[in-house]
């Protein structure tokens, strides 16, 4: 007798994980719909039929972003995947995402229960899941990652779920063993777009300077959202929230200025992960001699209007990266991207 398979009723995959497959019919096909073959290595799989590629495409059905599911689909976007990764306002694409999160009804009933309550953290969330809302007991801990990762998500466009959350969070305002649903805390940056750029440099006051001051406004005039790694504050390790965190984005500036070893640590993950690295340094001696065939913006502080020199071609280095990702990535791993056909 064949075991009947209860159909999943929520996505296994997060909301920013599947805009990618809407983002990719976007860039890389005008919006329009795509084959999954052609889609599959557009988002960075070898095959359509390989099972992480048809669990993202049914994760990206099920908010609402694409339409087309299988491993001979056509995939087209629908209406809140154009207005996620294509709005014609900031405004459009916030009410896209609030859209795409309550496409998926488990999730908004799960909201709309907790409403103004901080969720747990532990064991009674899964059971509340399971017990409430017929989560199966086996799915219940997939559910509550991705609905966390979600509310997260949101909460860094500034997108409130629950209609009754009203103000901001701070992490002094959240109760012991539990995680606030929305609202933004008043220390972060509310994000703007959908790609980022992950900036490697070294911590210390001038340096956050720099950071905060120059790289934050021009990376965001290049269209991308900056994030360093003491921004990162998702679960795991803090080089598993790195490495994860260079695999989501689309460029990456590295200041190796003084040389700094983790700074240089993290710039080979990045090349291992083939990413196109923008470089800046205070001298050009800090820059490895097998690099400085790439990107590499030389600034001099001593200089007058040296800052708004840096940010203007921060932006102008980072939007050419954009536009020719394999001239900023070194040769041995260039032939690999290039073979592919994407820029991963």
């Amino acid at each position: 007798m064949a075991v009947r398979v209860v159909p999943w009723t929520f996505p296994k995959s997060s909301l920013e994980e599947a805009i990618r497959v809407a983002k990719a019919i976007e860039d890389k096909n005008g919006g329009n719909p795509m084959k999954a073959e052609l889609l599959a290595k557009a988002v960075g799989f070898n095959r359509s039929d390989d099972w992480r590629f048809l669990d993202l495409i049914k994760s990206a059905n099920l908010y609402g972003l694409v339409s087309g599911s299988g491993a001979k689909a056509t995939v087209g976007l629908e209406k809140i995947g154009q207005d996620v990764v294509a709005p014609g306002s900031p405004q459009e694409r916030k009410k896209a995402l609030l859209a795409a999160f309550q496409n998926v009804e488990d999730f908004k009933k799960v909201d709309d229960f907790y409403g103004a309550k901080r969720i747990p953290e532990d064991e009674y969330f899964l059971n509340t899941l399971t017990r409430q809302f017929g989560i199966p007991r086996d799915r219940a801990e997939v559910f509550a990652e991705v609905f966390r990762r979600n509310v997260n998500f949101l909460r860094s466009f500034n997108v409130q779920t629950s209609p009754g959350v009203q103000g901001v969070t701070t992490e002094i305002d959240q109760a012991e063993g539990t995680t606030a649903t929305t609202s933004i805390g008043k220390e972060h940056r509310v994000r703007e777009f959908l790609d980022t750029c992950f900036v490697m440099m070294p911590f210390g006051p001038w340096f956050d300077r720099y950071y905060q001051e120059i790289y934050v406004p021009a990376i965001k005039e290049a269209g991308l959202e900056p994030i360093r790694g003491d921004e990162l504050f998702t679960t795991g390790s803090v080089m598993e929230q790195i490495w994860e965190q260079i695999g989501k984005s689309r460029v990456l500036l590295a200041d190796l200025t003084d040389r700094n070893a983790n700074v240089f640590y993290e710039l080979g993950l990045a090349h291992a992960a083939k990413k196109p690295v923008v470089f800046a340094a205070a001298k050009v001696e800090d820059v490895p001699f097998d690099l400085r065939h790439l990107r590499v913006i030389v600034y001099e502080v001593r200089e007058p209007e040296w800052a708004a020199k840096l940010r203007k071609l921060t932006t102008e280095y980072l939007r050419n990266a954009i536009k020719d990702p394999a001239k900023s990535i070194p040769h041995p791993f260039r032939a690999a991207v290039e073979a592919q056909g994407v820029a991963t």
